[in-house]
């Protein structure tokens, strides 16, 4: 394999700057690996061009992926902390693909593949282990099992799968966060078939996939996965019945918002395919906030709605913002977040003031106001203000239990 620099790619960072890689939350596909059969196959190629120290490095993987490859690219990529890598390669060695893509997991690059490049086997595996991942809709991606090459009695050669190979791939695809439908996919077919892996099929087997078209590029957020919607949807729904007395919430218009979410899995996938990830969601939901608490579990469901640019009637603290006058109360408007918690600690004060002696109220106002210096002692630092909140709700709850 050679280590080479490329000025070839130098346009593509200022292509992709101005774009939230954040949300292109996974691409392609694919495992798999088998020994390759031609005994003269090239190591593979990587070229590194590195451009200003806020902007990500382009890695190049071009060429069948061999032993030893992976040392290389430890080496070619030693420092380098943000980079979009970009695969071309018919794939290769499992081992060697296996520890490039864990490589790429650890450091957090992006992978991509661009326009009628082709990606195959191993070349498909690294690209699935991108922290964040795009390809484009004429991207050629294609997977199958792993398998190995054994020579028989009559000294000719046949390929075998490669039982051990196989485990492997399907560890590390299940540590990556693809699903069990997704990985048999990716490991069922022979060493002379290919099963593509297209936009739609990764959205399909619910793959976050971000897709490069000739005029923008489709986020995440516009390609919805069945388990995504299912999620969405018990999301909404749980936090109308379970958050939206405590944060303030309108409990018809989140009903209406899953009611929305449910239509449109059944309409992108048909009933029985959506209607069999519910349950799962159902069941994740309970242990979830069996284990969390309510209250955490209502503010990583509102963020995880968020996350995925989906509305959630959220839209400021308990406070107007367009008041905010100190450092703190701006840090907390800037800072989504928090809102969720300001609102629960703002219900539970008004809860336990409505119900208290007016000598409780005159003690519960001086708490308030101490709470407040605590508070404002964080300035604008976010995780100082959310320990803040945190303290203060606990402090709140405690307060609840023994009024009357």
């Amino acid at each position: 394999m050679s280590v080479q620099s490329s000025s070839c790619w130098s346009s593509l960072v200022p292509a992709t700057k101005g774009f939230d890689l954040g949300p292109f939350l996974t691409i392609v596909v694919a495992s798999a690996v088998g020994l390759l059969f031609s005994p003269a196959a090239r190591a593979a190629d990587i070229a590194v061009e590195n451009f200003g120290a806020d902007e990500p490095s382009i890695i190049e993987i071009s060429g069948s992926i061999e032993a030893g490859d992976a040392q290389e690219f430890f080496a070619a990529t030693e420092g380098i902390e943000q980079a979009i890598v970009l695969l071309s390669s018919p794939g290769g060695a499992v081992g060697d693909g296996l520890s490039i893509a864990a490589e790429i997991r650890s450091m957090g690059y992006t992978t991509a593949v661009l326009a009628d490049k082709e990606c195959y086997s191993a070349c498909a595996l690294i690209s699935v282990a991108g922290a964040k991942r795009m390809m484009a809709d004429t991207a050629i991606i294609g997977v199958h099992a792993a398998w190995r090459e054994e020579t028989i009695v009559d000294g000719s050669k046949i390929a075998t799968e490669s039982g051990v190979a196989n485990a492997d791939i399907g560890s590390f695809l299940t540590y990556v966060g693809l699903s069990r439908e997704a990985i048999r996919y990716f490991t069922t077919a022979g060493p002379s078939e290919l099963l593509p892996v297209t936009p739609e099929i990764a959205q399909r087997l619910d793959i976050d996939t971000a897709v490069i078209r000739s005029d923008r590029v489709v986020p995440v957020s516009e390609r919805p996965t069945p388990l995504r919607l299912a999620t969405e949807v018990v999301n909404y729904f749980g936090l109308a019945g379970s958050c939206s007395d405590l944060y303030g919430l309108d409990e018809n218009w989140l009903k209406e918002r899953a009611a929305e979410r449910l239509a449109l899995g059944h309409d992108l996938f048909g009933g029985d395919t959506f209607a069999n990830l519910l349950p799962m969601a159902v069941t994740k939901q309970k242990d979830d906030r069996d284990r969390m608490g309510v209250r955490a579990w209502c503010e990583d469901a509102e963020y995880q709605l968020r996350a995925g640019k989906q509305p959630t009637g959220v839209i400021g603290p308990s406070f107007n913002c367009a008041k905010a006058t100190t450092v703190t109360e701006h840090g907390i408007c800037d800072a989504p977040g928090l809102w969720m918690p300001d609102r629960a600690m703002s219900f539970m004060f008004n809860a336990i003031h409505s119900k208290g002696s007016a000598a409780s109220k005159r003690e519960l106002n001086q708490r308030q106001r101490a709470w407040i210096q605590r508070r404002d002692a964080c300035r604008d630092d976010v995780l100082c203000l959310a320990d803040q909140y945190d303290a203060w709700f606990l402090n709140l709850t405690s307060i609840a239990a023994d009024l009357p």
